[in-house]
């Protein structure tokens, strides 16, 4: 027989510990699908050409844009930026 506070624990802690393994397995699953996705050369070569696709449409919005919004756009991306740099160091 299981003595009452760890019947009580896992009363108020059991569904929370359940959802967490969960969460943390899911994760650990689609992590490696997602390193063997990203590991194929045909899907790499399409990302950075995409990535450098997405650049020159970038460039091209910049010199087509009016000089007095040129400010607020490189503030934007500077920012934008400085989030990704921030969120992949953690």
């Amino acid at each position: 027989m299981i003595p009452d506070y760890k019947k009580i624990l896992y009363f108020l802690f059991g569904p929370l510990l359940t959802l967490i393994v969960f969460f943390m397995r899911s994760y650990r699953t689609n992590r490696e699908r997602l390193d063997r996705f990203l590991s194929r050369k045909k899907v790499m070569s399409i990302l950075q050409g995409l990535a450098i696709i997405i650049l020159i449409i970038w460039i091209m919005v910049f010199s087509f844009s009016p000089e007095e919004r040129r400010g607020e756009l490189t503030r934007q991306i500077k920012q934008g930026y400085d989030d990704l740099i921030n969120s992949s160091g953690n």
